[in-house]
């Protein structure tokens, strides 16, 4: 019995910990061996692409480390699929086209390392303060990140998303003390079984409010618009998909918590806010990068619902992730390609695509519609799954109100997809050869209509994930 989870955890913890010394080999070895600068790309998808290797399948059983602050088991594995699949996308993307200057390359792989060490941490914690902890190696990193090219956009993308990012954690760790002095232990199992103290809701407010700052919920989400237009396309790109499940995947432990009372009525106001906000405060944007931030805020909305689902709910959720995060960074990838400044494409510039280069027109065509939630794409089977759960259990008015608002989205959604196809390009746009960044697009666009055409196998995988929370 005692060889079964040994032998897995060693081979489970071989990947973070490879991400680890490979983040550190991205720093230092360049400063030693000078034939090395530039190669740091290499090192880094080599290092993950070997990580991914270390991956199997998880044994029907969850096994837990260092006194219950580490979780192993069908779901860590899964999320952890997840964040490797992610980090792998973000780093060829970072290769094809450098986000960092060339003497920061280093510094951007090291940090975007750490980050993704912290989000594996995060969604395996099984405490508190594990979670706080990860929560923090996820964030510090992307602050950096944010701005490493030291551009003006950065510069103010960084120290917004760091300011609104501090008082989020303040919050966190003043609801952690709270609830410190009343449990005798912070693990989310002891939380559940301990008295319901009217000091203890506080402590939880204060949590949640603080991990609804990760995830973008309204009023929570003020970082994220100039967050995501002023940072680099490729790390706007991982903050959206990784960020989010990370905050996610903790609400849904805080959530679980209770049955009923204020906290259930609270996030359903947060949900119902969020959807509602987000959806008509994309209308207006005009920016490519902009757009996709409220849109990144508006799905949170979406998962949001999903935790009235249930047990079915948190299936949709772990079915959602994937889905969201190949079209948003399918989507940023097209914002790449088509950048030429600091700040990303205007939704403008976008006109005459269809016609100079259709088959990219095409991708992002997939992943708006996917966005939208227009069958038979992947986004229609993760929202109609996330909302079903949700109807279910009696929330159909809530339900209602977040089918009414993605009825909304599908105006801005189809606007690109307008502008792609019916009007033409201000300049001739120059053929260019088809290169890495249009290999990561077209493989997000077949996952987002295959996983749509055949959702089982991915809602299998979920669904068996999703019995070990």
């Amino acid at each position: 019995m005692i060889q079964e989870p040994l032998s897995y955890a060693a081979s489970a913890l071989s990947g973070p910990l490879l991400l680890v010394l490979a983040a550190f080999a991205c720093l230092l070895l360049p400063l030693f061996f000078r034939q090395l600068r530039g190669t740091q790309g290499l090192i880094a998808l080599g290092a993950t692409l070997v990580a991914i290797t270390f991956y199997r399948k998880a044994p029907p059983a969850e096994f837990s480390f260092f006194c219950g602050a580490l979780l192993l088991s069908p779901l860590s594995a899964y999320l952890w699929a997840f964040a490797l699949a992610v980090l792998a996308l973000v780093l060829v993307l970072s290769i094809a086209r450098p986000a960092a200057p060339e003497e920061s390359q280093g510094e951007y792989y090291f940090l975007l390392f750490m980050a993704a060490t912290g989000l594996m941490v995060l969604v395996a914690a099984g405490d508190l303060f594990t979670a706080f902890i990860a929560l923090e190696l996820l964030s510090l990193p992307l602050y950096a990140l944010a701005g490493i090219r030291r551009s003006k956009p950065g510069l103010e993308a960084a120290y917004k998303y760091f300011m609104l990012g501090a008082f989020g954690s303040g919050m966190t760790v003043m609801g952690i003390a709270i609830l410190n002095a009343l449990y005798p232990a912070l693990t989310f199992t002891a939380l559940k079984t301990g008295p319901a103290q009217p000091l203890a809701l506080a402590g939880f407010l204060l949590v949640i409010s603080g991990f609804a700052f990760k995830t973008a919920l309204v009023p929570f989400h003020m970082w994220v618009p100039d967050a995501y237009e002023g940072a680099p396309t490729q790390v706007s790109a991982f903050m959206a998909a990784s960020v989010k499940a990370g905050g996610v995947i903790v609400l849904w432990r805080l959530f679980s918590l209770f049955n009923g009372g204020p906290i259930h009525a609270i996030f359903w106001w947060l949900a119902v806010i969020t959807v509602v906000s987000a959806n008509f405060m994309a209308l207006a944007q005009k920016g490519l990068k902009r757009l996709l931030a409220y849109s990144s805020v508006a799905h949170a909305g979406y998962l949001a619902v999903a935790f009235f689902g249930g047990q079915r709910g948190f299936e949709a959720v772990l079915y959602y992730l994937p889905v969201y995060a190949m079209a948003t960074i399918g989507a940023f990838s097209v914002a790449l390609l088509l950048e030429k400044d600091e700040k990303g494409p205007l939704i403008e510039d976008l006109a005459g695509l269809a016609k100079a280069r259709p088959w990219l027109a095409g991708a992002m065509s997939a992943f708006m519609f996917s966005l939208a939630g227009v069958p038979p794409l992947a986004g229609f089977f993760a929202k109609f799954y996330a909302f079903s759960g949700a109807v279910n259990s009696g929330y159909t008015g809530l339900v209602v109100i977040a089918v009414l608002m993605s009825a909304v989205s599908i105006y801005y959604y189809l606007k690109v997809t307008v502008i792609m196809y019916m009007k033409p390009a201000a300049a001739e746009r120059p053929a260019e050869a088809p290169g890495m960044i249009e290999a990561v697009i077209f493989l997000l666009a077949a996952g987002v209509i295959l996983a749509g055409l055949f959702s089982r196998p991915l809602l299998i995988l979920a669904a068996e994930a999703s019995r070990w929370f």
